[in-house]
C-alpha cells in the first residue's frame, strides 16, 4: 500500500507543481498581451488550477498515510515540521487563489486577478521549497 501512496504522492506533486510552473510560463506570454485580451486569456487558463487542486488533494491524502510512521518522532524532526507547515500554508494559498478566481469570474476580473497574481508566485516558491525539504528529510 505504501508504494501506491508514494506513486499518488508523486502524481499529486507533478500536478500541483506543474500547474504553478505552467502559470509562471503563461504569465510571460500574458505580459505581452493587450490588457483586455490578457484578462480574458487569464480567466480561460485558470482552468489549469483545477489540476492543481486535484494535485494538492492527492498530496494531502497520500501524505497523511506516508507520514504516519514518522508521527511518533515528529518532535525530533524539525524539517518534517517545517515541511508540514509549508503544506498547510500552501493549502491556504490555494484556497485563497480559488476564491479570487471565482470573484474574478463574477466581475471586475482585472482587479481580482491582480490580487491573486503574487499568491500564485508564492505557491511556486513554496512548492519548490517543500520538494527540497522532502528530499533532505527522506534521502
Amino acid at each position: 500500500m505504501r508504494d501506491v501512496m508514494l506513486i499518488l504522492h508523486f502524481v499529486g506533486l507533478v500536478m500541483g507543481l506543474g500547474t504553478s510552473f505552467a502559470h509562471a510560463f503563461l504569465d510571460k506570454l500574458i505580459s505581452k498581451m493587450e490588457p483586455e485580451a490578457a484578462v480574458k486569456f487569464r480567466l480561460q487558463v485558470m482552468l489549469l488550477s483545477r489540476m492543481g487542486y486535484l494535485g494538492i488533494v492527492l498530496l494531502i491524502i497520500s501524505g497523511i498515510y506516508l507520514v504516519i510512521p514518522y508521527w511518533s518522532t515528529i518532535s525530533s524532526n524539525p524539517l518534517l515540521i517545517i515541511k508540514l507547515s509549508l503544506v498547510f500554508i500552501l493549502s491556504i494559498l490555494i484556497i485563497l487563489i480559488g476564491q479570487g478566481t471565482r470573484k474574478a469570474q463574477q466581475g471586475n476580473a482585472a482587479h481580482h486577478l491582480k490580487k491573486i497574481e503574487p499568491l500564485g508566485k508564492l505557491t511556486l516558491l513554496i512548492g519548490i521549497t517543500i520538494v527540497i525539504i522532502a528530499v533532505n528529510i527522506f534521502h
